[in-house]
């Protein structure tokens, strides 16, 4: 990670921003971005983001945050007072309570791709991400990607490839003589079902995972792996933690609880999702909303494992791999202005030559952030969703050799 202010190129990153992006709106509206984290990178998105929201909603730039981060925003056109003398008209941030509820839109800045972020617009009075945005990006999922699925798929297909790069079982074959290995080296029977339960968030997820812990502790019909720590109750109980590479725990879960996203059943694993996420309402996991439910849906998934049926059906499967590929590809906002998040320990450098050099003109961000904002979706998009015309010229019709 190369931080705020370091490095032999931080002065040229300060000399090009002031020289090509210093000019500062005048107005009585202000745009706030804050701007914590010490990652150059994170820092440099979430200030591009907010400049181009500036633009969309005709405010002033505020950026609050560490003394290094504030001289970066002040050479992007940042006011010298942090302290902005009217309400913001939105904020911009790569960090968002779910829980705090806003009377302004927010824009979060996420991802390690190039340019992605979720955005909230209040409708009813304040509201949280919690509360508003799983039912808004449902909503913008079903009525701009699910009907061009046919023309998505084979992108899609692609995308989902590339995600799983660190599987490297290619057959049927190979994973059931993998899961046996597995099975016999932690000491489990390879006559029943494997759960994995992934990590959660203490406190955010207490109430499911213990539920989850409790339900396996007298579970007699299942494997069990944890990735948090658990006390094990049984010989079929495991805590595993990061010891498995991702070939071995792929290939021994034959159901998964999360509590977020995940990407599994794109690849034909059935996911009880226990926790919350921008994308839980898009219908790629069954999604538990109490104990009660979570029991039930695991008591179902086992069942129907054992009798070689599963809970994941195909339309689920396809929406699954149409929300991988709207999170790595159909919101993932290619820019000349910023580099890849992958660029690293160059990306001081890099960035201080695209900020002399390219112009924002056209720049696929400004244009993505000013459609966001003018349409009120609830995340930045690469391609007009509006226009399917548009869609079926810009996608590549190549499909993945899975």
């Amino acid at each position: 990670m190369r931080r705020v202010g370091d490095g032999a190129y931080f002065d040229r990153l300060l000399r090009a921003a002031r020289t090509h992006w210093g000019e500062r709106p005048l107005g009585d509206r202000c745009v706030v971005a804050e701007a914590f984290d010490q990652d150059i990178r994170s820092v440099a998105r979430t200030l591009m983001v907010a400049k181009a929201v500036c633009g969309a909603a005709r405010g002033r730039l505020v950026v609050l945050g560490d003394p290094e981060v504030r001289q970066l925003g002040e050479v992007f056109g940042a006011a010298r007072d942090p302290q902005p003398e009217t309400p913001p008209v939105a904020l911009v941030t790569p960090r968002v309570d779910h829980s705090v509820p806003r009377d302004i839109p927010v824009v979060h800045v996420h991802g390690t791709g190039t340019v992605q972020a979720y955005a909230m617009f209040p409708t009813d009075g304040p509201s949280s991400f919690r509360e508003e945005l799983p039912s808004q990006v449902a909503a913008f999922f079903d009525a701009h990607v699910w009907p061009h699925r046919d023309l998505i798929r084979p992108s899609a297909e692609r995308v989902a490839w590339q995600a799983k790069s660190g599987y490297q079982v290619r057959t049927d074959t190979e994973r059931r003589q993998l899961r046996n290995y597995g099975c016999a080296r932690l000491g489990l029977d390879p006559g029943l079902p494997t759960v994995t339960v992934f990590g959660h968030q203490p406190g955010e997820d207490t109430e499911l995972f213990e539920t989850t812990a409790h339900f396996a502790t007298s579970d007699e019909s299942a494997n069990w792996l944890f990735l948090d720590p658990v006390g094990a109750a049984h010989s079929r109980m495991k805590y595993v933690a990061d010891s498995l590479s991702t070939n071995m725990l792929w290939s021994l879960t034959d159901i998964a609880v999360t509590f977020g996203d995940s990407e599994l059943p794109a690849f034909g694993i059935p996911v009880i999702q226990a926790g919350w996420s921008e994308g839980a309402e898009c219908g790629a996991s069954h999604v538990s909303r109490s104990p009660c439910e979570h029991r039930q849906l695991l008591e179902e998934a086992i069942a129907r494992h054992a009798k070689g049926d599963t809970i994941l059906g195909p339309e689920q499967r396809e929406r699954a791999r149409l929300w991988l590929w709207l999170q790595r590809c159909g919101g993932d906002v290619p820019t000349q202005l910023l580099p890849h998040w992958e660029h690293g320990e160059d990306y001081t450098r890099v960035l201080a030559v695209n900020l002399r050099y390219v112009e924002r003109d056209g720049d696929p961000l400004f244009c993505a952030v000013h459609r966001m904002w003018a349409r009120r979706d609830p995340l930045l998009t690469r391609f007009d969703f509006y226009d399917p015309a548009d869609l079926s010229t810009t996608l590549t019709p190549a499909r993945s050799t899975r």
